[in-house]
């Protein structure tokens, strides 16, 4: 037995189940609105106006039923039912298995519609009653459609067909079984495809199934206050779509306003809040908006965040989370209203007797690893209308953006509690380390000075060797030193000239650049924001390597500067030995080295330091290179402001 739209399941034979054949086949492109409630709603009607078109949805729709284990009847008449067949056939169909099984049946309008030569609609409703009575008792269900273009043999008044159509809806809801009438809208006259669309409460057209606000119940068209009843329905019907309208605009604007604030970069988590908080309170018409932290397993809820003024419900706010509106959203899982607290159950609670809430929509934000929260929106006013489902879809969906925002910070705050111990442990390690080396260094100076006459080549050798590794160690823990204070150490950002940096720069390594003959070629750089210190160093260290691994050529380095957005992207460009794209991504590594010191000299932690820096400026390093090719090192700055005229 057909069930109402509420109680629609999977294995039962109703409107919903019809049309997940056409949701889920590839040859309907069409849209498929969801089931909408009727007094019949297991009854289509299909305007079509080609044959392509009549299949693509009536093939779909046998085919379905054929593999629910349902009998499913097709009446032909514009078609050949072996051009049905074999269009069965082509979409993978058993059908001599089917028809042999009499899980399909195939009928003319002559066997079905005019089987007495003459079309009646009782008689045909006895028909299609006894059918579907015999189908259940070896089947799921039974599927109808019928090709309707025998109307025009015998031209039977258009009150019957409607009368036939009419009658339709009142069978199909006590009876497990659904009708799809197929009319050839090139077939039929203008006033028949009208009155058709009056009698059917789902169409199929154009490929798309709409709710058809358009029908009109039996009882109603074809009784003495017709007209009036139209009237009505037609006023009716204006002002319904008129609400909708504006509904779904409305909806529409809160959406975008959602969105909007999720993607506001220049706001902090609570302002964004705020706003949230502000946006619904004015989407339901609610009072007050808040963030709850609640543990069912400890009956606890504490108030963390609220949008406005409350005596009671304010960031701190502790109490039993059974006395609050809010256990409702443990029960339901996700999204919970209260408008009638004392049917609900609340009468006696906190929340109704002393926080004095009439009206309550909140959902649930889950959580594996720490407390869960609630996002309501209360009120002291009762709501008469309640909330409508896109009512809390919107709440759900403002709750799962808060989700993300609350994992982000979750995640962000223990990154940076993991990287400050990190810091902590590096400058620990590294200045723990610099006063035993500092002993070694010196031992091994005293023994150079004291003793190298005693040693022999060899040990002269080995002597070398040791201060050598004690000065690149001394060297490494320096860097390692600098690398650990680079969050905790750094200036405050401020606009800087990055052309009165570099300057600085070349000074700096002046002699560095003679003794390799290099030639620095620079375009103008941008003011950005900054620690200019930090990005002195920066530009210093890829200025410095470009020289360094230039090859046997004399070095050719270029530095320019492209605006990209609210960034600017600057690149240092060499026509040096490249690097494998394969390890592109080591040369930012601590101490990770492509060569050897006999090949080049340094610590391995120059690259790491830039990204570091470029990291604490919210910006991001990469290299561009191929073997021999040369290397483009970039990275990304915020723009800064321009200065006050």
């Amino acid at each position: 037995m057909s069930q109402t739209t509420e109680n629609l399941k999977e294995d039962i034979l109703g409107l919903e189940t019809g049309l997940k054949a056409l949701k889920e086949s590839p040859e309907f492109d069409g849209l498929v609105e969801p089931v909408a409630e009727h007094e019949s709603y297991d009854h289509l009607a299909f305007i079509y106006e080609s044959q392509d078109e009549q299949f693509s949805t009536v093939l779909p729709y046998i085919k379905h039923g054929l593999e629910r284990g349902e009998r499913c009847i097709y009446i032909a008449d514009e078609n050949e039912t072996t051009d049905v067949q074999e269009a069965l056939r082509d979409r993978g169909v058993n059908v001599d298995e089917a028809l042999e099984s009499g899980a399909l049946i195939m009928y003319t309008a002559q066997d079905s519609y005019l089987r007495n030569e003459s079309f009646d609609p009782d008689e045909m409703i006895d028909f299609i009653s006894d059918t579907i009575e015999a189908g259940i008792k070896e089947f799921e269900g039974v599927r109808i459609t019928g090709e309707m273009t025998w109307v025009f043999g015998d031209d039977p008044p258009l009150e019957e067909l409607v009368e036939y159509e009419g009658k339709l809806n009142e069978l199909l809801p006590d009876a497990n079984g659904i009708a799809l009438c197929q009319y050839n809208r090139d077939r039929f006259p203008a006033e028949i495809i009208r009155d058709i669309i009056k009698t059917h409460p789902h169409l199929i057209y154009d490929g798309t199934v709409c709710h058809n606000f358009y029908y009109t119940p039996p009882e109603e068209f074809f009784g003495p206050d017709q007209p009036e009843r139209e009237i009505d329905r037609m006023m009716g019907t204006l002002l319904d779509r008129t609400k909708a309208r504006v509904e779904l605009r409305e909806q529409q604007r809160n959406l975008e306003r959602q969105i909007e604030i999720a993607a506001d970069f220049g706001q902090s988590f609570d302002e964004k809040l705020q706003a949230l908080f502000e946006l619904g309170c004015d989407r339901f018409d609610l009072e007050l908006g808040g963030l709850a932290k609640v543990d069912p397993t400890r009956d606890s809820f504490t108030v963390e965040a609220a949008s406005d003024e409350h005596e009671f419900l304010k960031a701190g706010t502790e109490a039993p989370l059974s006395e609050t509106y809010c256990r409702a959203t443990v029960a339901a899982e996700e999204t919970a209203d209260v408008t009638d607290p004392g049917n609900h159950g609340f009468e006696g609670t906190l929340a109704y007797e002393e926080f004095g809430i009439e009206t309550y929509l909140g959902t649930r934000i889950r959580f594996e690893d720490r407390p869960d929260r609630t996002l309501f929106f209360v009120s002291s006013e009762p709501q008469e209308q309640g909330f409508s489902d896109a009512d809390r879809t919107f709440h759900h969906l403002m709750g799962q953006w808060l989700k993300y925002e609350l994992e982000q910070r979750h995640h962000e705050q223990q990154l940076k509690e993991s990287n400050e111990r990190l810091e902590q442990f590096a400058y620990a390690a590294s200045h723990d380390l610099q006063e035993p080396l500092r002993m070694v260094t010196s031992y091994l100076q005293l023994l150079e000075n004291r003793y190298s006459d005693a040693f022999d080549e060899e040990g002269e050798e080995f002597l070398e060797f040791a201060v050598d590794g004690a000065e690149r160690m001394r060297e490494m823990i320096g860097a390692l030193l600098e690398y650990s204070r680079i969050e905790t150490r750094g200036d405050p950002f401020e606009p800087v000239e990055l052309d009165q940096l570099l300057g600085n720069v070349l000074n700096d390594i002046q002699i560095q650049i003679e003794e390799a003959n290099a030639t620095i070629t620079t375009e103008h750089l941008p003011r950005v924001e900054g620690d200019a210190s930090q990005l002195r160093q920066v530009l210093q260290n890829l200025i410095t390597n470009a020289i360094t691994y230039s090859g046997d050529s004399p070095p050719q380095v270029h530095v320019d500067a492209k605006q990209k957005g609210e960034q600017w992207v600057i690149s240092v460009h060499d026509d040096g030995i490249g690097i494998d794209p394969r390890d592109q991504e080591r040369v930012f590594t601590v101490f990770d080295r492509l060569h050897s010191h006999e090949e080049y000299e340094g610590t391995g932690i120059g690259l790491s330091l830039c990204q570091r820096i470029i990291e604490r400026h919210d910006g991001e390093i990469w290299v561009d290179s191929e073997p021999e090719e040369g290397s483009t090192f970039s990275f990304t700055l915020p723009a800064a402001e321009p200065p006050d005229r």
